[in-house]
């Protein structure tokens, strides 16, 4: 009673004075009946605390923070703009979330650093929940276990931020970038050093445009999402470039996949992944360029590799026996120790592999088409024993391969099944696949694929001992 009878006579008060009415039951930020405002914050300004900013702003404000370091924890609960100036620094000393967003608001212009360490709790430096329309760009976040974590909210933009995370073994780190149940938006731009994975998980209608991301677990970790494009991005030194799973309907273009080192290695990976349209990417350096596993699974569907360069890697392109319809034409593989293998064995016949250029062919083009006279057959005994035995492959660029090489086509009761057939291989790479080489700045080579006959006679008791340990030439 006390409080509506207060309450009825500021109300009267306000009319008596024709002053405006304050809402009753309203929280912070929604003291004041005016129209949005800039709000300062730093020494002599309206505000010293950002915190006490958004306590006092109203939907639409502005918030501009001076220079400084301002040992905070936010949370912003409606509209607003905050704008950082170069040297305004938001440090979490070490403690949970820094900044959490639960309303249409934008970011900007901050260095914001020392989320906590907790990985149960998704310790982050930004956090957005639940709130659509949200930007946020133009941010440096260090020493952060999560970077940007976007749950459960509609068309953000992640644009221009530089992310780095803490110190510490990779499995222990959290994602530079995760999109948790979200649609519709965009991330543009960021750069991603020393974090996890960039994540991608029950997320559709997404752009992911000219990102940078290094030195973490999987450039992309992506699962349960479709309809998104992937155009112009870098990723780079990764343990994987890309892992993609149980999706569809997904675009790549223009993007870069190198140095995929882990004990996997792939530059982009697929797992019962349908409809994938990946056009003029590099795929360089990688242990093996692409793996594909049960993709496409649905029946009746087709993944297509278009223009893209697959080169220097160990491995050019992987599959399981069971893959099936994947087209790969206009493509350019050059440089791999191993163009085509199938892991366990067997041949990759039941996918289209026509009109691609191979650096290993050796034919000859009379009629000057660009296209070579005979056809393209990959049947390396050295790479059916690799994909039978693995441990073999630490014989990959010895003496004894090349050997074995010549062994087979002198005694055809050795030579394996072909791997791979393309009826029409082109006599240069085709100019789109080029134009990843001249994007990536990519050095790349032509192998021989024969041995100088000293080099053959010096390996050949090595390549026939080779061929007796694993019964190369039986019958699988």
């Amino acid at each position: 009673m006390r409080d509506v009878l207060l309450y009825r006579i500021a109300v009267c008060a306000a009319l008596l004075a024709q002053a405006p009415v304050p809402v009753r039951g309203a929280g912070a930020g929604e003291q004041e009946d005016r129209p949005p405002a800039v709000l300062r914050v730093g020494d002599g300004m309206d505000y010293e605390r950002i915190g006490d900013a958004l306590a006092g702003s109203v939907e639409g404000d502005t918030i501009l923070v001076d220079p400084g370091i301002y040992r905070e924890h936010l949370v912003v609960r409606h509209p607003v703009t905050l704008v950082g100036s170069p040297g305004a620094i938001i440090d979490g000393g070490e403690t949970g979330t820094i900044v959490l967003i639960e309303a249409p608001a934008e970011l900007s212009g901050f260095t914001i650093r020392a989320s906590g360490n907790d990985q149960a709790r998704e310790d982050s430096g930004i956090m957005v929940e639940q709130a659509d329309g949200v930007h946020i760009h133009d941010n440096r976040l260090t020493d952060v276990l999560f970077g940007i974590y976007v749950k459960q909210s509609r068309e953000p933009v992640i644009r221009a931020n530089q992310i780095e995370g803490k110190d510490r073994p990779i499995p222990r780190r959290g994602d530079g970038i995760r999109l948790w149940y979200c649609s519709g938006g965009r991330v543009e731009g960021n750069r991603l050093e020393r974090t996890r994975d960039l994540v991608v998980w029950f997320t559709t209608g997404f752009t992911i445009r000219g990102n940078y991301v290094s030195q973490g677990r999987y450039g992309l970790h992506y699962m349960y999402s479709d309809q998104n494009l992937f155009e112009d991005n870098v990723f780079v030194g990764n343990d994987v470039g890309a892992f993609l799973m149980y999706s569809k309907d997904i675009r790549f273009r223009r993007n870069r996949f190198e140095g995929a080192s882990g004990p996997s290695g792939f530059g982009l990976g697929l797992k019962d992944a349908d409809r994938i349209r990946a056009e003029g990417n590099s795929f360089v350096g990688n242990a093996v360029g692409i793996f594909v596993d049960d993709s496409p699974s649905a029946l009746g569907e087709v993944n297509e590799f278009t223009a893209n360069l697959i080169a220097v890697n160990g491995i050019g392109v992987a599959v399981l026996p069971s893959v099936h319809s994947n087209v790969f034409r206009d493509n350019a593989w050059t440089g791999n120790a191993i163009p085509v293998s199938v892991n366990g064995g067997g041949d990759a016949l039941a996918n289209t592999w026509n009109g691609n250029h191979w650096s290993e062919y050796t034919g000859f083009d009379e009629d000057g088409d660009g296209i070579g006279d005979t056809a393209f057959r990959h049947e390396r005994l050295a790479d059916d024993l690799f994909a039978r035995h693995p441990q073999l492959r630490l014989f990959a660029f010895s003496p004894a391969v090349s050997a074995l090489e010549v062994v087979s086509r002198l005694f055809p009761f050795l030579r394996p099944a072909a791997v791979v057939v393309d009826s029409f291989p082109l006599m240069r790479a085709p100019t789109a696949a080029l134009a990843a080489i001249d994007a990536g700045d990519v050095p790349v080579r032509e192998t021989g694929r024969l041995a100088g006959l000293g080099l053959v006679a010096a390996a050949l008791g090595v390549a026939l001992i080779l061929v007796r340990l694993t019964g190369a030439g039986k019958p699988a």
